[in-house]
């Protein structure tokens, strides 16, 4: 396996981009509202089309009416590729994507998350030719699968990462939890933040009492009550349940409690059933998903997150950058933006004691709250802006095609 290529290996030419543009092919197994698909498109978006020639391969359950224009980005649709194991179709796709791969004549081929990373990579791999970059975006082997699933997706992470050339790692903690795995190996990763436009989030956090006052109104908010976000897409790995069962415990004491639930999916109708259940019907919202979060933070008083794995989670930089105080779960990525006790909380996941007890004390503590939320934006550095991350990126496909080409 070869080790990434540094700097110095860039010719001055292809550094000044007069060489012919670089041929590449995305592979995404589907584009939903999440953090991974959103890193593939300003990816996708974002590079320079005067250097680059960019394809984007996609399975089915894609929305692509939400990804909006990409221009200068041809989509491949691969409908065999779908998210759950499927012999068949999985054969199917493989085929597809290597005659696809064979075709299109790409120097880089880089994938993103399980299925079309898995695929992607095996189907360059059996082309032979391109460089093969896998970004990983989570864990796909972690802790909350049974024993036997556990090794199955270690086992084809393994298997994939002897023809991987370069891994990239959305933060630190997905990296480590790679290697300590036996996942490749040191050399061939490289850790480039999730990018994400910060400047509507770092304006909320600005926003003046009488704007803000106004939002609340807007949202059918009094100045007395205390509003709690969570911004999370609606499935079982996010977690809900726990805050729920928090929220069932603290309303006796804080009656000017309320809280909203931002996004969509799957489990939004069991998700308001159990609210009802719970009691705490009269103080939940679910808005759906809102293109507004910006706007919805500066609204709220708190931000909580509840996912049990995640790869880095953007809502918690967003959340820091908005100037709100966190309460997390402790799941990957959330050492990297939460520090304890300065700009929010972390806690153990699934201990709904300990979050209850964080979640109160931010609740009861309007001044330590507030100070937690101000200490936010000083912790989102330029590691998460999407320039930043394409700037890196680019690099490294600099790197990687060069030296190849050597």
């Amino acid at each position: 396996m070869s080790l990434s290529p540094s700097p110095s290996q860039i010719p001055s030419e292809r550094r000044r981009g007069t060489y012919p543009p670089i041929r590449m092919l995305h592979v995404i197994t589907r584009m939903i509202r999440g953090g991974a698909d959103e890193n593939t498109l300003y990816t996708v978006r974002g590079l320079d089309k005067t250097r680059y020639v960019v394809d984007l391969a996609v399975g089915s359950g894609s929305e692509l009416d939400l990804v909006g224009p990409l221009d200068g980005v041809r989509v491949h649709v691969v409908p065999e590729l779908k998210r759950d194991p499927d012999p068949w179709n999985d054969l199917m796709a493989l085929f597809k994507l290597a005659a696809l791969i064979r075709g299109g004549g790409y120097q880089i081929v880089h994938t993103h998350t399980a299925k079309a990373g898995f695929l992607g990579r095996v189907a360059a791999a059996l082309v032979g030719g391109p460089t093969i970059i896998h970004t990983v975006h989570g864990v796909t082997f972690h802790e909350h699968l049974s024993p036997a699933q556990r090794w199955f997706y270690l086992a084809l992470e393994r298997t994939a990462a002897r023809f991987t050339d370069q891994f990239v790692a959305v933060g630190e903690d997905v990296k480590n939890i790679y290697l300590r795995s036996g996942v490749g190996t040191p050399q061939t990763y490289e850790t480039i933040y999730s990018g994400m436009p910060l400047k509507e989030y770092l304006e909320a956090g600005q926003m003046s009492e009488t704007e803000r006052q106004g939002l609340r109104a807007e949202l059918g908010f009094e100045p007395r009550h205390r509003v709690v976000v969570m911004a999370a897409r609606l499935e079982e790995r996010k977690g809900h349940v726990y805050l729920f069962e928090a929220l069932e415990r603290l309303k006796p004491r804080h009656p000017d409690l309320r809280v909203l639930i931002l996004g969509d999916g799957p489990m939004r109708a069991e998700l308001e059933a159990r609210c009802g259940r719970l009691g705490i019907a009269d103080i939940v919202s679910f808005l759906g998903h809102r293109h507004d979060l910006p706007k919805v933070l500066a609204a709220s008083d708190i931000s909580v997150l509840t996912s049990l794995w995640e790869g880095l989670p953007r809502v918690l930089v967003q959340s820091a950058a908005a100037g709100k105080p966190i309460l997390t779960f402790d799941v990957e990525g959330a050492w990297e933006v939460v520090r304890e006790g300065r700009n929010g909380f972390v806690v153990p996941s699934r201990d709904v004691d300990t979050f209850t007890v964080r979640l109160d004390i931010l609740l009861s503590q309007h001044a330590r709250a507030r100070a937690l939320g101000e200490a936010g934006p000083g912790e989102v550095t330029q590691r998460w802006t999407v320039e930043t991350m394409l700037e890196r990126l680019d690099d490294l496909y600099q790197r990687w095609t060069s030296r190849r080409a050597a």
